[in-house]
């Protein structure tokens, strides 16, 4: 069966021409894609082609498609363009609006928003060096001339240096000379870096390049060629460290005979990698997942490698993401039986990515339903090696269903805790637990803001240039679809019962990204529209600039008693899965800072007493300073509970590694 051709996006530099050349001696049929102004079409193998600007993204996927092609292959440097300038087609400004909130983030965000728009198209995106043969250097020395101590000294600073750089997203690779960074990579590229740091009157010094934490391997990875050794000679360098198995070598035999010519040294360096496999199933553990990961990365001895499923804060961190949390985000019984068999297939998925992957440790974040799944699976195919699996907050069974207590040491390793009553539960029954505190407590993030941030954001976002008589009520209707569909159109109401009661009242909604869109549609009749953000900054000064929060109940009760913030919680499920849980539940409250401070202080409305009259009552309620003074006490209380080392989650896993 003839084999569909593959697609090539051609960028800068020789590593196109490899790629190219490579199909030619496989035997495979390829179509090429030249971007003006990076790549020049003179002297390739024979083959279909096209040239486009980089915004015309409508005529470069007519050509693919047309061609039949399935696969495709990014090759080549592309620099960042000026959006402001680009050429584009139909399409191009369609994805232009697509990508509007990735334009600003780093490259290899920015590249995966790209990818994720690309596979939607119906191509499937491979890496060009599954074509080409030792591609890579292996660990060792490849020149004549060998790192002298102080070279290796350099170079394991760089190390270091260069996997905090890739983090930020900011590039690839750093120079160090006598112990010092001279300089960064930034946007301009490795050999404006070198060119920047140039020894003018001394020789020393190393180039270090290495591939981000959280790059993908199928859209770019460090690559360096014999151009990258005469730059290093002219500024008088002595050598360059490249990571093993994860730079490009654009023609060994060549950058080897020059770097002999020049007394240049050449080393490719294994960096010591720990994988860890996380799971965090909805945006609670999103947050956690991606405070846990920093906190690793800053105390661990070695580069550390995460792989998993989590949304916008564990990407930050660095994870590759295996697929997106919204995929988990399901609450309430009824709901999850609705897509029962569509959970089965992620849990089948993961499975088998962890049993390929191979990880030193799984750490799994709350979700038990289907994270708990996963552990079982993982324990029962591990196919006789011995995967640690750690949990990451504790299912409630002091609230309900205790009995899972009594299990959950036989397919868990080690269980994290929040709150400090919860180990109890659990040691007993086998289980080593740990209490680490809340994050959420010792994040510097959730400190006050200087009062010019929060003048400025107030300027910004309200259009006024102070607060007077403003009253501004901060919404959190869930970060669920299905909880925004059953809160909005109350919350709605209840806005109109204020705006008709008070003079000037502003609304704020902070949400998630991938939650943005359906909130805009279900609020574009409100007679007052809210405020959307997105940003957790925005919706940490939306929290010191409020007078009150209206909340779903879950874990962003925490933040608002860390921001000293009163507010209301509300929820509403179906009717199935309230009366199961309502017969099964343990506990008077659902709130935590009412379960934590041990009293009612926060309202608590549920299911048939969530109505826009209830809302407004305790609203009016809360304005009292009795009733804000009750609060702030809990908030207090509450806090000093739950404090605990920032870094004792990431210890415990670190452990295991």
């Amino acid at each position: 069966m003839k084999q569909s051709p593959i697609g090539i996006v051609c960028g800068g530099g020789d590593y196109p021409r490899l790629v190219a050349q490579a199909c030619v001696e496989r035997g495979y049929d390829f179509c090429l894609v030249f971007l003006n102004g990076f790549c020049s079409e003179e002297n390739w193998p024979t083959s279909k082609s096209i040239s486009v600007n980089l915004g015309e993204i409508g005529a470069a996927i007519d050509f693919l498609k047309k061609n039949k092609v399935k696969k495709i292959i990014f090759a080549g440097k592309i620099k960042r363009p000026n959006f402001h300038q680009l050429s584009m087609d139909k399409k191009g400004k369609s994805w232009l609006l697509k990508l509007r909130k990735d334009i600003f983030s780093g490259d290899d965000r920015l590249l995966k928003a790209v990818a994720e728009l690309i596979q939607q198209e119906g191509f499937k995106i491979i890496a060009g060096t599954s074509l080409l043969e030792d591609v890579f250097f292996q660990e060792g020395v490849f020149s004549l001339r060998r790192p002298s101590a102080l070279d290796q000294h350099n170079i394991n600073l760089g190390i270091s240096a260069a996997e905090e750089l890739g983090l930020s997203d900011l590039g690839q690779s750093v120079i160090v000379y006598n112990g010092r960074i001279l300089g960064r990579e930034n946007e301009d590229g490795t050999n404006a870096l070198i060119e920047r740091c140039g020894l003018k009157s001394k020789k020393g010094g190393v180039l270090i390049k290495i591939s981000k934490p959280q790059q993908d391997n199928r859209l770019d990875l460090p690559t360096i060629g014999v151009e990258t050794i005469e730059m290093l000679y002219k500024n008088n360098f002595d050598g360059v460290a490249v990571e093993a198995g994860k730079c490009i070598i654009l023609n060994k035999d060549a950058i080897i005979r020059r770097a002999n010519e020049l007394n240049i040294f050449v080393t490719a360096v294994k960096v010591k990698t720990a994988k860890i496999f996380i799971i965090a199933g909805e945006a609670s553990g999103d947050y956690l997942g991606g405070k846990l990961m920093r906190n690793i990365i800053k105390i661990s001895n070695q580069r550390v490698e995460f792989f998993g499923v989590g949304g916008r804060y564990m990407e930050k961190a660095g994870l590759k993401k295996f697929f997106a949390v919204q995929e988990l985000s399901i609450m309430g019984i009824w709901e999850i039986i609705g897509r029962v068999f569509h959970v089965h297939r992620l849990i089948l998925r993961t499975v088998q990515a962890i049993c390929d992957y191979q990880p030193d440790v799984v750490v799994t974040i709350d979700s038990s339903g289907f994270t708990h799944r996963v552990a079982k699976k993982i324990k029962s195919v591990a196919a006789g090696r011995t995967i640690p699996i750690i949990h990451y907050v504790a299912p409630p069974v002091w609230a309900w269903r205790p009995w899972r207590a009594k299990s959950m040491y036989k397919f868990i390793d080690g269980l994290m805790v929040l709150f400090p009553f919860e180990p109890q539960y659990f040691n007993k029954h086998g289980l080593k637990t740990v209490f680490v505190g809340h994050p959420v407590v010792t994040d510097p993030d959730f400190n006050k803001p200087k009062d010019s941030k929060l003048q400025n954001f107030l300027n910004s976002v309200f259009k006024v240039n102070g607060k007077k008589e403003l009253k501004i009520i901060t919404l959190l209707p869930g970060s669920r679809t299905s909880e925004i569909t059953r809160h909005l159109p109350i919350l709605e109401e209840f806005a109109q019962l204020m705006i008709n009661k008070y003079k000037d009242v502003k609304f704020i909604i902070p949400t998630i990204e991938n939650l943005e869109s359906d909130i805009k549609i279900m609020t574009k009749h409100w007679k007052h529209k809210p405020i959307i953000v997105t940003k957790t900054s925005q919706k940490i000064l939306s929290y010191y600039l409020s007078d009150m929060a209206i909340a779903s109940s879950g874990t962003v009760a925490l933040e608002l008693a860390r921001a000293g913030l009163p507010f209301i919680v509300i929820y509403k499920t179906s009717f199935i899965t309230y009366s199961i849980v309502k017969f099964l539940i343990k506990v008077r409250n659902v709130c935590l800072v009412n379960l934590l401070a041990g009293e009612n202080v926060i309202p608590e409305l549920l299911q048939q007493n969530c109505t826009a009259e209830n809302i407004f009552h305790h609203a009016e309620k809360l304005l009292d300073s009795k009733e804000l003074e009750k609060q702030k006490q809990a908030f207090t209380k509450v806090i000093k509970m739950l404090r605990g080392s920032p870094h004792k989650a990431a210890k415990e896993i670190l452990k295991l590694v």
